[in-house]
């Protein structure tokens, strides 16, 4: 029989208390999602969004899907690309309003490794997610649709790739706390290192493991796009929080200094707020998806 010495039970316990922690931070990354189903989506419903019309598709090897709220007939449609780490659910307040469904048709968009495009799986080029989202563009024009893009943070970089790649097609982009300056915005240095770690990123949500790995790769994705500012020609409306401590400010005056060719331009800079402008100002936000799609 062997006695255990005060010391050596202090480490027994200690390891079982750790063993504990680990497997219960493993056990709750498995259910950080920050995802919206497709029944909840439904559920929705109101009486300007008489269904909710879910769609999916296949792109070489990968699955992307999204939601259609309101008209599905003549009014203009204006698509929501949602930042990191979330999916179409980070816009969720907008599709049942009924003063913008009575203007435009909205659609929310998992952009890919979020929600239900592949959830976890990670594309951190710029360049890649647009064209895996070109499918969606090209559906509304050839309907002969006036398309919108309203989009936030990480979903900027996305959109102001779209809108170069499609000067005939978009026809006016609303920027929320966007991300286009190369090494603008700032990166969580010990979380970032352990959620890029082989060992302990297993321990992390997987969307923020999307996330981190989109945040490493975003200086030189960044870099990639910056042949195609000129092509943008649509009506841009920027809105950036001077307080931004995540995406900086400097990024607003960034692409205002390279939207040389946008039909309008307004940048709508906001004292005193962060990156979370959506939560602070949604009425703010409403407001000027009006304002670009009138």
């Amino acid at each position: 029989m062997i006695l255990l010495t005060p010391q050596n039970r202090w480490r027994r316990w200690l390891g079982i208390c750790f063993g504990v922690l680990l497997f219960g931070l493993w056990r709750y990354a498995h259910h950080v999602e920050f995802r919206i189903s497709d029944d909840e989506i439904k559920s929705l419903i109101t009486e300007y969004t008489d269904t909710a019309r879910i769609f999916r598709y296949q792109m070489d090897d990968r699955n992307i899907r999204f939601a259609e709220f309101g008209a599905a007939d003549s009014l203009p449609v204006t698509i929501m690309v949602h930042g990191s780490p979330s999916s179409m659910n980070f816009f969720r307040s907008f599709y049942t309003d009924s003063v913008l469904l009575s203007k435009t048709m909205l659609v929310g968009v998992d952009r890919p490794g979020y929600g239900y495009s592949d959830f976890g799986k990670a594309v951190t080029s710029i360049n890649e997610q647009a064209r895996l989202l070109q499918p969606i563009i090209d559906k509304y024009a050839k309907e002969k649709r006036r398309v919108y893009l309203v989009a936030s943070s990480y979903g900027g970089s996305v959109a102001a790739r779209l809108a170069m790649k499609n000067p005939n097609k978009v026809r006016g982009l609303l920027f929320i706390s966007s991300s286009f300056a190369p090494g603008q915005e700032y990166t969580y240095p010990v979380i970032s290192d352990m959620l890029d770690s082989q060992w302990f990123r297993w321990f992390f949500p997987k969307v923020l493991r999307v996330a981190n790995d989109e945040k490493l790769s975003h200086e030189s994705a960044l870099k990639e796009i910056q042949d195609g500012w000129q092509n943008i020609k649509a009506r841009v409306i920027l809105m950036h929080g001077r307080a931004d401590g995540l995406i900086y400010y400097s990024n607003a005056e960034y692409a205002r200094s390279k939207l040389k060719n946008a039909r309008f331009l307004k940048l709508i800079s906001l004292d005193g707020l962060g990156h979370s402008i959506l939560d602070d100002r949604p009425d703010l936000v409403a407001e000027n998806i009006l304002e670009l799609i009138r």
